[in-house]
């Protein structure tokens, strides 16, 4: 084991002394780290004012770099080195994630992630974030680092009418005239039909870029997607700042099925008896006496009028008064 170690302790010495020093005025990766936390936490300071937030976020980064005692040129050199390193680059941001998150909950900050009701959606469901490219992207205005962009094909679990939208923060490591990007969504359907969505990126810690396809192309099914963010190049010396991008985000939402009426339940009572109760008599033949009896028969009233002038006799005739022979 000793002599094992005598051998690794060499080896290290020596790859450490062969790797390349970094050039003037770069810092180091803890550095960089170090001095990227109190940026991003100086970034949310000046977000909670409710006024003048350009002017308190300039003084917030200001002091940040007299803390670290660098020039925003030394930061923006160094930012523009270790984007070029893609892997390094990611294992800086990974650790200034994590130890803002720390500071930002040790300093009673309100993380926008708490309340963002997309932020645990999961690539299965009616609504899912679909993304498949890295969270975490560093354009610089160069002819090499410009622009970001990404692309997907559509699978089977994309259905017609569809909605979609690309969400992300961003932010620009320093001030210029110049801090704007810009963002494009296209969505490519059956029948060469072709969506575009468009939008001016700036600082901000929500972009959302929205797609809801019209009557025309809801029943299409989608092919393809594919977006990019493009920082552009500006002659002069008032260049764009690096353009920081994290926690993108797209969100895929299934067309709502309408839903048919509940209509109200019957309040009739049905009868429950499963047979008439009542016993059924067997019918007896009637005789010829009985049929004729049964048959309604027509009444007949005697009606006995008065004489309207009787016979009276008359007096002094003496009545005539029959008598028997006997």
């Amino acid at each position: 084991m000793k002599r094992l170690a005598s051998y690794l302790l060499p080896l290290a010495l020596f790859l450490a002394a062969c790797s390349p020093p970094l050039p003037s005025g770069i810092l180091d990766e803890d550095d960089m780290t170090d001095v990227l936390v109190d940026f991003h936490l100086a970034q949310g300071m000046a977000e909670s004012q409710v006024e003048n937030q350009d002017v308190a976020r300039y003084n917030y980064i200001q002091a940040v770099f007299r803390k670290h005692r660098i020039t925003e040129a030394e930061f923006d050199s160094s930012m523009v080195y270790w984007s070029g390193r893609a892997e390094d680059f990611t294992h800086i941001y990974d650790n200034v994630v994590t130890r803002v998150q720390a500071q930002a909950e040790r300093m009673g900050l309100e993380l926008s992630s708490s309340q963002d009701k997309f932020a645990s959606l999961t690539n299965e469901g009616d609504t899912a974030n679909i993304w498949l490219g890295k969270d975490f992207a560093c354009i610089v205005a160069n002819p090499v680092q410009c622009v970001y962009s990404f692309s997907m094909k559509a699978d089977t679990t994309f259905k017609a009418g569809d909605r979609f939208i690309w969400r992300f923060k961003t932010q620009f490591v320093g001030r210029s005239m110049n801090n704007e990007a810009i963002a494009l969504l296209n969505f490519y359907y059956d029948n060469d039909t072709v969506c575009c969505v468009t939008d001016l990126v700036r600082s901000s810690l929500k972009n959302e870029m929205r797609h809801n396809p019209g009557r025309a192309i809801d029943s299409l099914q989608l092919r393809s997607i594919s977006g990019f963010i493009y920082l552009p190049i500006v002659k002069g010396a008032d260049q764009p700042k690096p353009l920081l991008v994290s926690e993108m985000q797209l969100i895929r939402m299934h067309k709502e099925q309408p839903v048919a009426p509940k209509l109200p339940a019957d309040t009739l009572r049905t009868d429950t008896l499963s047979s008439d109760t009542l016993p059924k008599q067997k019918a007896e033949r009637l005789s010829p006496l009985q049929v004729r009896e049964s048959q309604p028969k027509e009444k007949k009233i005697h009606v006995v009028k008065e004489n309207p002038n009787p016979i009276r006799p008359q007096q002094g005739i003496p009545q005539r008064i029959n008598r028997r022979r006997r």
